[in-house]
């Protein structure tokens, strides 16, 4: 079992990442913006990353926070989900949106129809 931890700065076009363990869960929050110009260059390494992470353990939880999403993040979040899930059937992915974020919280509705059988919540955060 791994005990690397990732931290991946905000950027303009690229959400922040951080990897915190939570006793013996791993917790990978995924927040702010998501619309880097090259999609795979920012997603793959990444998902290879919390690949890593969290095989192993069945005590992982994906939490997003996003602000935006353009649609090629979108596939990639979706891709990044069910990697994880594979390896961790137990997986819990909760889906934060802001309060009054319309688009984000149908983004995670969307999602959560999409990845059937993965317990997705979808939460409203109050700012």
């Amino acid at each position: 079992m791994s005990d690397q931890t990732l931290y991946i700065e905000a950027k303009e076009d690229t959400p922040m990442v951080k990897h915190e363990k939570v006793g013996d869960s791993n917790v990978i929050t995924i927040a702010g913006v998501s619309m880097p110009e090259n999609t795979l260059d920012f997603y793959l390494p990444l998902i290879q990353q919390i690949d890593e992470i969290c095989s192993g353990s069945k005590k992982n939880k994906l939490i997003f926070h996003l602000e935006y999403m353009n649609s090629m993040s979108n596939k990639q979040v979706l891709k990044l989900i069910s990697s994880i899930f594979k390896k961790d059937p137990e997986l819990k992915v909760i889906w934060q949106y802001s309060n009054g974020d319309e688009l984000i919280k149908m983004k995670g509705e969307e999602m959560r129809s999409i990845l059937e059988g993965i317990d997705l919540s979808v939460e409203e955060i109050k700012l």
